[in-house]
């Protein structure tokens, strides 16, 4: 059994994260934290967990407790960390001290980035183990798996950088861009993307019927998927150094629970055709459990991924006079799923050396 501990366990990503692993059987849930609920059990705080859906794994008589250092530490294998940005960089080095082999899969942001000066730019706070942050692997569990099976730490990427770099770095990677034009990533996200915070904009009767951008210059995931496709650029070849990446990203709030859609445009390098986009991506994604790459975009599709892992891709190039050698590409995945809980999941597999999609469901009655 792998002992499991989850902290910050009320929000969206830390519910959905319970759910997907009361379904395991090889999954003992050790601790499940919340400053809200502590003292409730879970099947009292959240119906979804009452006793007769679950056969033999219950969790419905667990209960939430408050932050217990030393317990969880003794009693878990892995902790995830559910945790608004600033705060488990404030926990994880004690928890280590106590348990020095624990696995860490941390869903919040404090350890995504390479450059601390960039987070603590766009997040406004200090990562509080700075030591720690060069032994975190980004879990981009379909494309750094390897280093994911060695590593004791894994950093969860944000749900919009998930529906970006998916499509993107496999053709950064095989350096099929023109980077003289900017790559302009347009993404549409569900309202359970802003958290479950109570917040007036995200509000049903404010969002309903609506559909909106938002920090449009300014959103925190735009310099997460600047720095892993600049790392991308770089991993194979330096003949990128020196070019200025332009990224333009806008989010928009639509009026769903739960999706994201992404679209993407950019400029292909000279003589780059549609056959070698999929060549690259069938190539790239061959023998994934969760990314299919679709033959158009008409099947690229919120409801076909929603409660899932999946990430499905779709692409078109311009074949009109002066729209030849640009390219737009289309991703879904559930900001839920793939863009946090599942992929915290998979990220678990790995570390474990499980195959990837061991265990995990591929439908929750969770909203």
């Amino acid at each position: 059994m792998i002992k499991v501990s989850v902290v910050g366990a009320s929000g969206y990503s830390g519910i959905y994260l319970i759910y997907a692993l009361s379904l395991r059987q090889d999954v003992s849930l050790s601790f499940i934290t919340s400053q809200s609920f502590a003292g409730k059990k879970i099947s009292e705080a959240f119906p979804l967990f009452a006793k007769s859906r679950f056969g033999k794994n219950q969790v419905s008589s667990l209960s939430f407790i408050y932050y217990d250092e030393e317990a969880i530490a003794s009693s878990s294998d892995i902790v995830f960390f559910c945790l608004p940005h600033g705060e488990s960089s404030k926990l994880i080095p004690n928890i280590l001290k106590k348990n020095n082999k624990i696995k860490i899969v941390d869903i919040g942001a404090d350890y995504r980035f390479d450059d601390l000066k960039t987070y603590e730019e766009f997040y406004g706070e200090h990562n509080s183990s700075n030591e720690l942050n060069s032994q975190f692997v980004y879990g981009l569990g379909d494309i750094f798996y390897e280093k994911i099976k060695n590593s004791q730490f894994v950093a969860n990427p944000g749900c919009y950088p998930t529906g970006a770099l998916l499509p993107l770095l496999p053709l950064f990677f095989k350096h099929v861009i023109d980077l003289e034009n900017p790559v302009i990533i347009n993404a549409l996200s569900g309202i359970s993307g802003a958290g479950r915070g109570l917040k007036l904009p995200n509000l049903f009767c404010e969002v309903e019927n609506s559909v909106k951008a938002y920090n449009v210059w300014s959103h925190r995931h735009l310099p997460e998927i600047k720095e892993k496709i600049t790392a991308a650029l770089l991993a194979n070849s330096k003949r990128e150094e020196g070019i200025s990446l332009k990224v333009l990203f806008t989010p928009h709030m639509i009026p769903v629970t739960r999706g994201i859609l992404t679209t993407i445009y950019l400029k292909l390098k000279d003589g780059i055709s549609e056959r070698d986009i999929f060549a690259a991506y069938n190539d790239f994604y061959n023998g994934s459990p969760f990314v299919s790459i679709l033959e158009n975009a008409a099947g690229c599709d919120i409801k076909n991924v929603i409660y899932s892992n999946n990430c499905h891709i779709a692409l078109e190039t311009g074949k009109n006079k002066g729209e030849e050698g640009f390219l737009k590409i289309f991703s879904v995945i559930d900001n839920l799923g793939k863009g946090a809980s599942l992929q915290a999941v998979q990220n678990m597999n790995l570390m474990f050396n499980l195959e990837p999609d061991f265990g995990i469901a591929g439908y929750s009655p969770f909203p």
